[in-house]
């Protein structure tokens, strides 16, 4: 797969991060308070987790790396507001601003602007609208919405009244559970791994209404900051179906709860003299995407059917119990 369509396919589905207040204090995640002190119910389990996301409403960070096997670090920022404003923005070296993805309530977009790294992309701006589904060639283009980044950082808050099931142990410190989450193609899988102790999440696995594996996240190095109440993970893996590879987000540090811009202008889509705007929901529209044929599957990703079941667990295709 050429260096900067893996760019555009990996970065798609995880970005997320948190906020809170400029250069908040953090602490070593061993000193944040525990979520349960005693086997939690699914109902203590979703309580935690929300209390974890909902005091960020915003996030902002400028010195975060997008790092894939093989291809030198992206110097990346990142701002989001909940529930779906997100701006991502990274940098090649000698080649300035390559990818500027975003998402807000109305759309959401990709600008790909990388000639000499031969993509299979051309340079354009991908755009469309939320509501519209996205046919299979779209959705080879951008696998994952921007604005499922978000996501992928632990800020997500679980409805109760959705349909969850579980707790279930997993590994030796921590728990999971699933979701049917209602969307406009019909009810997605969501299968969410939470630390036995300390509530946060750890990992994320998403499905399609057919009940395909769509992609995965895992947070780690997880930071207390005291005056949010809640914890945020500095690192980030995100791994997509074949032929697709892993890669991973790395923050130094946040802004929470304070962007640094005016969010009407922070989450619009840009325009550019030298990128056609490419409707996404329109496959008439959409340029032949080269493919290189070496792509193989992401390390360590687990691709086959028949996942483990233990009570009622709903099957996925494509899950196995340790993703690691």
């Amino acid at each position: 797969m050429p260096p900067f369509r893996r760019i555009v396919l990996l970065v798609l589905v995880a970005l997320f991060s948190a906020s809170g207040a400029t250069c908040p204090r953090r602490t070593p995640a061993v000193n944040a308070p525990a979520a349960f002190h005693a086997p939690p119910s699914l109902a203590e389990v979703l309580r935690a987790v929300n209390s974890q996301s909902d005091p960020i409403y915003q996030l902002q960070t400028d010195n975060a790396r997008l790092i894939f096997p093989g291809t030198p670090a992206l110097r990346t920022s990142i701002a989001i507001q909940r529930p779906r404003s997100l701006r991502l923005r990274a940098q090649f070296i000698g080649m300035g601003e390559v990818l500027d993805m975003g998402s807000n309530d109305q759309l959401f977009w990709a600008l790909v602007d990388a000639p000499s790294l031969t993509t299979g992309m051309p340079r354009a701006i991908y755009f469309a609208n939320h509501d519209r589904p996205l046919s299979a060639e779209a959705q080879q283009v951008l696998p994952i919405k921007p604005d499922a980044l978000v996501e992928a950082f632990g800020l997500i808050h679980f409805d109760p009244n959705h349909t969850h099931e579980g707790p279930w142990p997993h590994g030796s410190d921590q728990l999971e559970f699933r979701s049917r989450v209602p969307g406009p193609e019909g009810e997605r899988g969501r299968i969410t791994v939470v630390h036995a102790t300390y509530g946060w999440i750890t990992q994320q696995h998403l499905y399609d209404v057919q009940g395909n594996w769509v992609a995965s996240a895992f947070a780690s190095q997880h930071q207390h900051y005291p005056e949010i109440g809640a914890s945020l993970p500095h690192r980030v893996e995100v791994r997509l179906p074949p032929p697709s590879t892993s890669f991973h987000l790395e923050v130094e540090s946040y802004s929470i709860n304070q962007l640094r811009a005016d969010p009407a202008q922070l989450f619009s889509m840009p325009t550019h003299p030298d990128h056609p705007q490419i409707d996404l929901a329109a496959p008439a529209s959409l340029p032949p995407i080269h493919r290189d044929p070496a792509a193989g599957a992401p390390p360590s990703a687990a691709s086959s059917p028949g996942p483990p079941v233990t009570g009622n667990r709903p099957r996925y295709r494509g899950y196995t119990a340790d993703w690691r």
